[in-house]
């Protein structure tokens, strides 16, 4: 028998030896008959049958779990093995709650009148009716409890042999026992005890009734009453009237009913259970209830508070962890991590009591070693909760988790397997982080450190180990080897004593290096417990002894000895030489060697050494050690062989378990990797990241239902072995065991002889199709159950006739599968045989959710099988979200029985109800469905709708996401299962199915859907509408029909040489396909003119015509066909088309001639530059030194100064300041002895329009903003911009209204700005002023305000030559002007005269201004001038001053008026030395001056600085040009 049966067969067993009651010989004999199963496997399970495993169980109690100890076991096993007499003679093998004296009054309690034996089978009948059993956890094979099965498989496996000799010997003194009189007489004495009484038909009576409780919060209370009567009454717990239901709040409530003492526990009791509670007892004689309150009081005061009394929780004697009763509820499961990242385990669990202080005791073990809260390991237990959380996961997690919980029945255990795989490598290729880093050896300057090779899947071999150190408290790493080493162990030395370090470890291979390991833990340079120091004065150490060679590799080796006695009390260090042949030599003669170790690199190979050790202190050097054997280096080849043979069996539907025989030559070995991988996928995964020490291991995280291989490695210090071979195909199925428990059972109908009930499928089944059930039956004051059906049953609906009307009834159902007959479902309600005579119907039944998503799902249902008084008309559903009440989901009853409910939240748990509908009314809601949380299976799926490429078959296709064997894909149109339909057929492959269409029409329209039997829920469906039927029908006649379909039909195109391309392109081309080109009905075939070729890559197929002529007018045709398939594309050239055709073929030809000598690139363009000259350009090409180049305008040659440069290959003609006269036609000629070229441009109409329009763009985009400059005649506005001439559009406005040239505002310009000469301007003339400059899209606006302005001025009062004798006083005053008031300067000879004694310069009232001379003198006399001036502009009046002696002839004056000229801002003396800028030109007043005497001189800037005033006559502001 292999492996993989001894595995089954043990399984099987403990699932007999741990359900609460067999099913009957018969029963099983003819189930198994049923099952077909093999002689084989009959045998196998005979000695199944035969395995009581009770001797075994009673030696090593702690090889099993919790739920397979013998405090939990050995109940049932009584009632299986009847060994009751052996356990009464020897009771040590008991636990204490099974011994007799605990044990015999529950057996004996229940009759007087019995036997022994029939005491002993009532107890056991009345054991299997608890509802509180559940299936032992290690029959269901659950993931979490993997370790737990493989364990006692193991152990159970072993022990095979004795226990079948047990058995044997062990049913004979049974036998004996049994019949024993003493054992009888011992009965008889305890049956003496209880007083006989008959029982007779009397109502429900309480016998102790309910009492008040008054409890603090966060206690448990516990209700419980003593209930009497005949038939045995069924009590019902009621909270505030409501009824009290234990599964709403898991752990909340606890229900007990034994031996007619019936309770309520309430664990954990907050103030919201302060409420009245009700017993409720019921038989068939009538009905009785009992009524209690509790009072939750609050410890702060929150809650109800009766009485006067302490409002503080009293204080609590101490309670160890070990006295609470504890029940995990939520465990976690099998967890994947990832290198680098964190994970949470974490198990919820329900303590009673729940004291706050007293937090229940939780130990985590990782592979069996306890772990410790640290900053890698966080612990934490409290809140209903223990978690373990890893914030820095490594690969050094990865390994068995464990939960250990005390409780007061021992301890509460949960374990699951947690894989770390590696982190994305920072180099392609790399190989993953090495592991389980550790120190060994430490001494005070040497460690040595050793590690675990990461497993290799794809990457690249190793090819060494990098070691890196770090002295604790500092972040900086430093590299200890030069060059990679080959080993997984390396001797760090140099280190310095008394320091603490941290190592970590990275890996070479040809791709790069790893990422670095976890670091080891903290170790510190120190030398082991050093020997108690001689007493004395020994001042000269020993030698050293036994020195060795305690590692040996190729690379290196490790020196060891014993340190020397006597060492004296001075500090020693060590020198040590070696020798090959010859004369020793030293080796550390640079390190003074403190620690007995020491490694030595570099040696030679092939060579043997020896070595010797000395001791030194400061009182000088010991003797010679002996010296050490020869040592010489070792090759690498240490890696262990390849592990055996690979046996993979199945586990659970997402795990294997798999088994491998140990390699012959371990060699130290670490452990092992397994690697798996999907059959035809030629790729292996890794599935543990750290090796794993046992040959056993279960692979979780597999796709369910796909078939895979596996492999093992071998791992040791020197690396990894070979692959093992690999293991047979497996599908990932559940391995095969008996099915759970059937449950929900309810009743349908009723007819007062008959009751017809219904059950839910058990939740787990064994990993095989469950093919029977069987249903029992009792009466409910009854406890002999009786067979209902001989003959197992497929349905889950069961009609039980032959019943007493009247009489209440309790059924249980039993699931069946190859394995076996499972355990049964716990008892049903009481359910009273009395006929249904409702109108209403009955309730529905069956309720299934399917294609559920993480927003909807389709619920399914059955008919009632009680219609009521008229047939049912439609179906009303009720859905509950988890702690919420139950509503409608749909106002108009549905007559189908299925209905799409959406709006669901993802992750929520609803449950729902259906209740039927018919002409009389609503009827009873059908039991609640199984709780269905909103979320599609990980890799879902929809159906895909489509047409056969080949066939042209229209399918509909689901790829399943999960399968088993045992799988079906069940198709159904509008939710009614597709049974032998015509229309259709099913085809299914693996986890593909296809429903394809025979002759699809309109009859086929509807919603079709698909489940997939024994998954976790796998379905979809899809509604194939009209529109998308008919677009299907017209692909599968084109495939069915085929033709070459075609991405472009035919064109044509000109090349360049004048040839013209006929072409078109087919979207897909075989390489086999044929095709010809007829023009005007007749075949062309490829020739020297007509090239004809096909591009099976791009689908092209065309016909080149070298000289496409006038006779080439017609219809062209390509015929294209390509197996099966076919198609024709047509082009029609005639009339216009053809002569377009034709005139771009022959300018294609004639540029192509053109172009075999000198020519134009490109032909001649403008272009306007920065500085708005047009530049007439064009390219050329094939040119050389000779090709001449000629401009023309107007056919007058145009001669450069500079010849163009033809061999640039760009020649230009700048035109500067162009203007009209540049308008012309234009020509630019190329020659030599290869041909010329010609090229022409005219310039006139929209070209010229457009060269002007690009000139106003430059001109407007640099012009710059209006300014004032004075002149003779009165004020003009300029604008000065880069280029301007008058053919560029410009408009100036005068309050928005545009100005015509005329004798008072007089518009013009010169080539660098435009202006406007306002003549004699008034206050008329005030106002705001702009000039535009437009281009042909935009125009370029720019202002001046004169509004309001006047500037500084003389009124009058100055003579213009003034004569007056010396020593005489000279006044000079007059009136000045202006707003602002305006600020004076006096000059003399244009110097500023500044005010003294002699001359003295007043200015009153901002109005009056006076140049007074005391006592002139011939010095004083000289030209003066007043400057007067405000931010608007000024006034320059000059007087000439002449001094004469006494006795003279005063001069005569000259005619002539005062000289006034108006001055800039700018400007303080008559001195031009300052130049105005544009913004800086001040404003003149708008009234003219009375004596326009002209200014002696100009204040004109340079050119470079662009004058407001040109450097022409006033006259001519614009003279002509040339």
């Amino acid at each position: 028998m292999d492996l993989t049966k001894v595995g089954n067969i043990l399984t099987v067993a403990v699932a007999l030896v741990s359900r609460p009651r067999p099913f009957s010989s018969s029963r099983r004999k003819r189930h198994l008959m049923s099952c077909s199963v093999s002689s084989e496997n009959l045998m196998e399970y005979r000695l199944i049958q035969e395995a009581c495993l009770l001797p075994r169980l009673l030696q090593g109690p702690h090889l099993l779990p919790r739920q397979l100890h013998p405090a939990h076991l050995l109940p049932r096993l009584l009632q299986e093995s009847h060994l009751l007499p052996r356990l009464l003679q020897e009771p040590h093998l008991l636990p204490r709650q099974l011994q007799p004296a605990h044990l015999l009054p529950r057996l004996l309690q229940k009759s007087s009148s019995k036997s022994a034996h029939q005491v002993q089978h009532a107890q056991a009948t009345e054991a299997m009716a608890e509802p509180a059993y559940t299936v032992p956890a290690f029959r269901q094979r659950s993931p979490d409890d993997v370790e737990e099965y493989q364990r006692v498989t193991s152990n159970v496996g072993k022990g095979l042999a004795s226990i079948q000799e047990e058995l044997h010997r062990m049913r004979v003194a049974t036998k004996t026992q049994v019949e024993n009189i003493a054992i009888k007489r011992e009965v008889r004495k305890w049956t003496g005890k209880v007083p006989m009484r008959t029982e007779t038909n009397t109502p429900p009576d309480f016998l102790v009734a309910l009492r008040s409780h008054t409890v603090w919060e966060k206690t448990p209370v516990k209700l419980f009453c003593t209930v009497g009567g005949h038939p045995r009454p069924i009590v019902k717990w009621y909270k505030g009237g409501k009824p009290v239901d234990p599964l709403s709040v898991p752990g909340k409530y606890k229900i007990e009913s034994k031996y007619g003492v019936h309770s309520l526990i309430i664990s954990r009791c907050v103030v919201s259970d302060t409420a009245e509670y009700s017993a409720v007892a019921t038989n068939s004689h009538g009905s009785v209830t009992s009524k209690a309150t509790v009072i939750v009081k609050s410890e702060v005061g929150g809650g109800p508070h009766v009485g006067a009394g302490p409002r503080h929780v009293p204080y609590l004697t101490k309670i160890h962890p070990s006295k609470l009763e504890i029940t995990l509820l939520d465990k976690f499961g099998v967890s994947f991590g990832t290198e680098g990242g964190s994970i949470r385990l974490a198990c919820t669990m329900v303590v009673v009591p729940d004291l706050p202080n007293v937090p229940p005791l939780a130990e985590w073990y990782r592979d069996d070693k306890l772990l410790k809260p640290g900053k890698l390991v966080e612990i934490k237990v409290g809140g209903g909760s223990a978690s373990l959380n890893l914030p820095h996961l490594a690969k050094d997690d990865e390994g068995l988790y464990t939960l250990r919980m005390w409780t007061k029945d021992g301890t509460a255990e949960h374990s699951a397997y947690l894989f770390v795989k590696d982190a994305v490598p920072s180099v392609a290729g790399a190989p993953g982080a090495p592991i389980s880093v550790k120190a060994f050896d430490i001494n005070s300057d040497y460690v040595l450190v050793a590690w675990k090779p990461p497993n290799l899947t794809k990457e690249a071999p190793i090819t060494g180990y990098f070691v890196d150190k770090r002295e604790s408290g500092s972040t900086t790493w430093s590299q200890c080897n030069d060059s990679p080493v080959k080993v997984c162990k390396y001797p760090v030395h140099g280190l310095s004593a008394g320091h603490a370090y941290h190592f970590r470890v990275r890996a070479v291979n040809s791709a790069g290096m790893s990422r670095a390991s976890r670091e080891s833990d903290k170790v510190t340079a120190l030398d082991p417990a050093e020997r108690e120091r001689l007493q004395g004065y020994v001042t000269l150490p020993g030698a050293p002894t036994d020195v060795h060679a305690s590692e040996i590799f190729k690379s290196y080796i490790v020196l060891s000895w014993n340190p020397p006695s006597p060492r004296g009390r001075a500090p020693i260090w060590y020198l040590i030489e070696k020798v090959c042949t010859g004369a020793w030599q030293r080796i550390n003669a640079a390190v003074k060697l403190q620690s007995p170790r020491y490694p030595v690199f570099d040696l030679e190979a092939g060579k043997k050494f020896q070595f010797r050790v000395y001791s030194e202190n400061l009182y000088g050097v010991s003797e010679a050690s002996g010296p050490t054997g020869p040592v010489e280096t070792l090759d690498e080849h240490g890696v262990p062989s390849a592990p055996g043979q690979v046996v993979a069996t199945r586990n659970t539907k997402s795990s294997v378990f798999v088994q491998w025989d140990p390699p012959k030559h371990a060699n130290k070995l670490m452990g092992y990797y397994i690697d798996a991988s999907v059959i035809g996928s030629k790729e292996w995964s890794p599935c543990n990241h750290k090796p794993y020490k046992h040959t056993r291991f279960v692979v979780h995280g597999l796709t369910p239902g796909e078939t895979y291989v596996f492999r093992v490695q071998a791992v040791n210090v020197y690396g990894l072995s070979e692959e093992s071979q690999e293991s047979s195909p497996i599908s990932v199925e559940p391995a095969i065991a008996t099915p759970g428990a059937p449950h929900g059972i309810t009743m349908l109908s009723c007819d007062g002889a008959s009751i017809t009930i219904a059950w839910k499928s058990p939740k787990h089944r064994g990993g095989s199709k469950i093919t029977a059930y069987y249903v029992d039956k009792r009466d409910a004051d009854s406890l002999t159950w009786q067979e209902v059906n001989t003959a197992p049953t497929q349905t889950r609906t069961y009609k039980v006739d032959g019943l007493t009307e009247g009489t209440f009834y309790e059924f249980k159902v039993q699931a069946g599968n190859l394995a076996g007959v499972g355990v049964p479902s716990a008892p049903s309600l009481p359910l009273k045989c009395e006929a249904w005579t409702a109108p209403e119907p009955g309730p529905a039944y069956d309720l299934a959710a399917s294609e559920v998503r993480g927003d909807s799902l389709v619920l399914l249902w059955k008919a009632p099988v009680y219609i009521g008084a008229s047939a049912i008309t439609g179906y009303i559903v009720e859905m509950a979200k988890k702690g919420h009440s139950y509503h409608p989901q749909n106002e108009v009853p549905v007559t189908h029985r299925y209905l799409r409910v959406t709006g669901l939240e993802e992750g929520a748990v609803y449950t729902f109800k259906v209740k039927a509908v018919n002409a009389e009314g609503v009827g009873k809601a059908s039991e609640p469905s199984e709780p269905v949380v909103a979320r599609a299976l990980p890799g879902t799926q929809e159906i895909q709708l489509g047409v056969d490429e080949d066939t042209g078959d229209i399918f509909l296709s689901l790829e399943a996401c999960e399968i088993s064997e045992t799988s079906k894909f069940v198709w159904s149109k509008n939710y009614k299962e597709i049974t032998d339909c015509p229309r259709v057929t099913v085809e299914t492959k693996g986890k593909l199915s296809k429903l394809i269409f025979v002759n699809p029409d309109v009859n086929d329209l509807g919603a079709f859907s698909v489940i997939v039997t024994d998954t976790d829920g796998v379905s979809a469906s899809h509604t194939l509408t009209e529109d998308a039927l008919n677009t299907l029908l017209e692909l599968s006649y084109n495939i069915r029909h085929p033709i070459v379909p075609l991405k472009h039909h035919l064109n044509y195109e000109v090349l360049e040489k004048g040839h013209v391309r006929f072409w078109l392109q087919c979207l897909k081309l075989s390489s086999a396909a044929t095709y010809r080109f007829i023009v005007n009905d007749k075949e062309v075939t490829s020739s020297e003119s007509n090239k004809i070729s096909h591009d099976v890559k791009t689908g092209v197929i065309q016909m080149v015509m070298d000289h496409f002529t006038k006779l080439n007018e017609g219809t062209y045709t390509v015929q294209v066909h390509d197996g099966r398939a076919k198609n024709q594309s047509s082009l029609v050239l005639v009339g216009n088309v053809f002569k377009t055709v034709y005139k771009e073929a022959e300018f294609q030809r004639s540029e192509h001639i053109r172009k075999q000598g000198p020519h134009f690139a490109e032909y001649l363009s403008y272009k306007v530059d920065d500085d708005c000259t047009v530049l007439l350009v064009c390219k050329v090409a094939n040119v050389k030194k000779e090709t001449a180049f000629h401009w023309f305008k107007d056919d007058e040659e145009i001669v450069l100064e500079t010849p163009p440069n033809v061999m640039s290959g760009t020649v230009a003609l700048p035109i500067t300041m162009f203007s009209r006269k540049d308008q012309g036609h234009y020509k630019a000629k190329l020659s030599d002895d290869k041909g010329k070229d010609t090229s022409v441009f005219d310039i006139s109409g929209q070209v010229f329009d457009d060269i002007i329009n690009d000139i106003a763009h430059i001109a407007g985009s640099s012009a710059s903003e209006l300014v004032l400059q004075c002149t003779p005649e009165g004020i003009r506005l300029q604008c000065y911009m880069k280029y301007y001439t008058e053919e560029i559009r410009t408009a100036w406005l005068h309050k928005d209204t545009k100005i015509s040239s005329s004798e008072k505002m007089r518009i013009a310009g010169t080539a660098e700005m435009a202006w406007m000469q306002i003549r004699d301007p008034t206050e008329k003339e005030k106002g705001h002023y702009s000039i535009q400059i437009m281009d042909a899209t935009k125009s370029y606006t720019r202002t001046f305000d004169l509004s309001g302005q006047d500037r500084g001025r003389v009124v009058g009062g100055l003579p213009d030559v003034v004569t007056i004798m010396e020593l005489k006083t000279l006044s000079l005053t007059c009136t000045v002007w202006g707003d602002p008031s305006p600020e004076v300067t006096w000059f003399k000879n244009e110097q500023e005269v500044v005010s003294t004694e002699h001359a003295k310069i007043t200015f009153e009232a901002n109005k009056y201004s006076s140049l007074t001379i005391n006592n002139v003198t011939p010095e004083d006399s000289g030209k003066y001038s007043i400057n007067v001036r405000n931010k608007y502009g000024g006034e320059f009046v000059e007087i000439t001053v002449s001094v004469y002696k006494q006795g003279e002839t005063p001069p005569e004056p000259k005619l002539g008026g005062r000289q006034a000229t108006p001055v800039p801002l700018s400007s303080k003396a008559p001195t031009p030395a300052q130049t105005p800028t544009p913004a800086q030109t001040p404003t003149p007043s708008l009234r003219s001056s009375k004596s326009p005497t002209p200014t002696p001189k100009s204040p004109t800037p340079s050119r470079s600085l662009k004058s407001p005033s040109p450097a022409r006559s006033f006259k001519s502001p614009t003279p002509p040009r040339k």
